[in-house]
């Protein structure tokens, strides 16, 4: 019996020294199971969301170039096409590029600007975005007053859609493109359109809507300031404060050339094969006084806002405008597998005369190449510490 207790107690000491050891080494270097419980259970993942209006939201971003076809591919332009038969015919799906967005004409397409931001960097240090974190809220024809208070198309004013956001993700980065509706940019291109088009139109359209367009701007620049307000009360009240993300308010960039750069003489031309149909004098009102205009008013409102970062995009298609000196339309051997390469292509949606291609509200957007362009611009400012950037086209 003696010989048994001695045993036991040798047993005892033994499993006794074993849980002191083990307990000792537990304190002395922390497991990673008890690193991974120290981490807070609901914490929420870092998230960048744009807002606006169609240069944000992915307009025209089913078009990688220009094809002036109405058949197949449209020359592997159409990124909707499947199931095509030698480059003759294909089917066609929208849905495919801009989702469940395409039944109410929001319009918010899959390489939209915000697709390609990867990482933002706040006070010193990056936060990598997963794609999923990637939100796209903007929608093609919003004005202020639909990212404030208006339901459109069918969706909640966009400031409630970002509070919904802010509360299930951490945002760092929101970025805003709006105010090209409320000063009624796609009627001043149908206006130059029709003026280069009409055989009665007598004045060029820069001669009927130069005031007008400066008293419009004049209009929208505190429309765009109670917005940023706006954004900044609304993530105020979901908890953040102004140095837990960055908020960006960007310019237009410009879909088509001065005059002098246009490829397509002054002539039917540019109506029936460039898809561009401006006068030279229209084309350079637009290039050199309402894009740069809108672009001052913008950065005035960041400013007097205070805390935003302003990006100028004004130039970011130079270069690859629609009918641009220097690039070109793809055409008949351009496929889907082997479409007219990014740097020889135009980055702006043409106008299709008769609606064969599309939909009417597409031209005069980024593509699939202005976007994943613009895309490029705002992931090389999030990736600094600048609160102005200028992006300019690299070629």
């Amino acid at each position: 019996m003696r010989g048994m207790r001695g045993r036991k107690s040798s047993a005892l000491a033994w499993a006794t020294g074993a849980v002191a050891a083990f307990l000792g080494a537990l304190l002395a270097a922390p497991s990673a199971a008890l690193a991974e419980e120290a981490v807070p259970t609901g914490a929420k993942e870092p998230a960048v969301i744009s807002l606006g209006d169609s240069f944000i939201s992915g307009e025209a971003g089913r078009w990688k170039g220009n094809g002036n076809t109405w058949r197949g591919s449209r020359y592997g332009t159409d990124l909707a096409a499947y199931n095509c038969w030698r480059e003759i015919s294909c089917s066609y799906d929208p849905t495919r590029v801009y989702g469940s967005s395409y039944a109410n004409g929001c319009n918010r397409s899959a390489g939209a600007e915000i697709k390609h931001l990867s990482s933002v960097r706040i006070n010193g240090r990056s936060f990598e975005i997963d794609e999923g974190n990637r939100i796209n809220i903007a929608c093609s024809g919003a004005t202020t007053e639909d990212v404030l208070r208006a339901r459109f198309k069918g969706e909640p004013p966009q400031i409630e859609q970002l509070a919904n956001h802010a509360a299930a993700k951490d945002i760092k980065l929101i970025v805003l493109s709006i105010g090209g509706n409320d000063i009624g940019f796609s009627d001043v291109i149908a206006s130059c359109a029709k003026a280069f088009s009409s055989p009665v139109e007598v004045r060029h359209c820069n001669e009927r809507l130069r005031q007008p367009m400066k008293e419009r701007i004049a209009t929208m620049k505190p429309k765009v300031e109670e917005v940023l307000q706006s954004i900044r009360s609304t993530m105020g009240n979901a908890g953040y404060q102004p140095a837990d993300y960055r908020l960006v308010l960007q310019s237009y960039p410009s879909p088509i050339p001065r005059g002098a750069d246009n490829r397509y003489p002054e002539t039917y031309a540019r109506l029936n094969t460039g898809g561009c149909p401006f006068f030279n004098d229209d084309s350079n009102w637009a290039r050199d006084t309402i894009i740069p205009d809108l672009s001052e008013a913008h950065e005035k409102a960041a400013r007097n806002v205070g805390g935003v970062d302003f990006l100028n995009l004004q130039d970011a298609l130079d270069g690859h405008e629609v009918c641009a000196e220097g690039v070109r339309q793809s055409a008949s051997g351009n496929t889907l597998d082997n479409p007219l390469p990014k740097a020889e292509s135009e980055w702006a949606r043409f106008i299709v005369s008769g609606l064969t291609q599309g939909q009417q509200q597409e031209s005069m957007h980024p593509n699939f190449y202005g976007q994943e362009e613009m895309g490029r611009c705002l992931n090389a400012m999030a990736e600094t510490a600048a609160h102005t950037f200028t992006c300019n086209s690299p070629a």
